[in-house]
């Protein structure tokens, strides 16, 4: 890449990403871990489940682009949909979905998008972004990824259910 970096490069190859904005909402520690791809145990069963629910809910076809992958874009409609397990983080799902909505909108892809929940038959759609708040995340993310060591381990309500908790919390 030649030019001005973008605010959502960390260098000129490592990129802010959706997941990174969707965790950053929840343990910057998770964010750190996996901007140094630390995995999370794979195994773990509410993984297996999300990986279950994009692949009945997500379409084959989705979209890809440097730091992000959309669950699924209809280029008819222009809908990009963030496909979700649970409306518990649905505050990370639209930080997540402006994310994606302000990289395309960048390119001159004129979009919508949609959080779906479908276990739970929501759907909530996001049609204006506001870009100040996407910067923020950004900027949040960065400065987390560029801590020398992961944050603080703080015990949230979502520690117990976390593929990472025994990372933090070993037994």
């Amino acid at each position: 890449m030649s030019g001005k970096q973008k605010p959502y490069e960390i260098s000129s190859d490592v990129f802010v990403t959706g997941t990174l904005i969707w965790y950053s909402y929840i343990c910057p520690r998770e964010v750190w871990l996996m901007s140094r791809q630390i995995v999370p145990y794979q195994d773990d069963r509410r993984l297996e489940y999300g990986r279950a629910v994009h692949k009945v809910h997500s379409d084959e076809t989705f979209l890809i682009m440097e730091g992000m992958r959309v669950d699924s874009y209809n280029t008819e409609t222009g809908v990009v949909v963030e496909v979700k397990c649970s409306s518990k983080h649905l505050e990370s799902a639209r930080a997540q979905l402006r994310y994606y909505l302000y990289r395309l909108k960048e390119v001159g892809v004129k979009a919508v998008g949609v959080v779906r929940v479908p276990d739970e038959g929501v759907e909530e759609r996001l049609e204006e972004v506001d870009e100040g708040k996407v910067l923020e995340d950004i900027k949040r993310v960065k400065a987390i990824v560029a801590l020398e060591r992961p944050p603080e381990k703080v015990r949230v309500k979502y520690c117990k259910r976390c593929a990472y908790r025994e990372f933090c919390w070993p037994v």
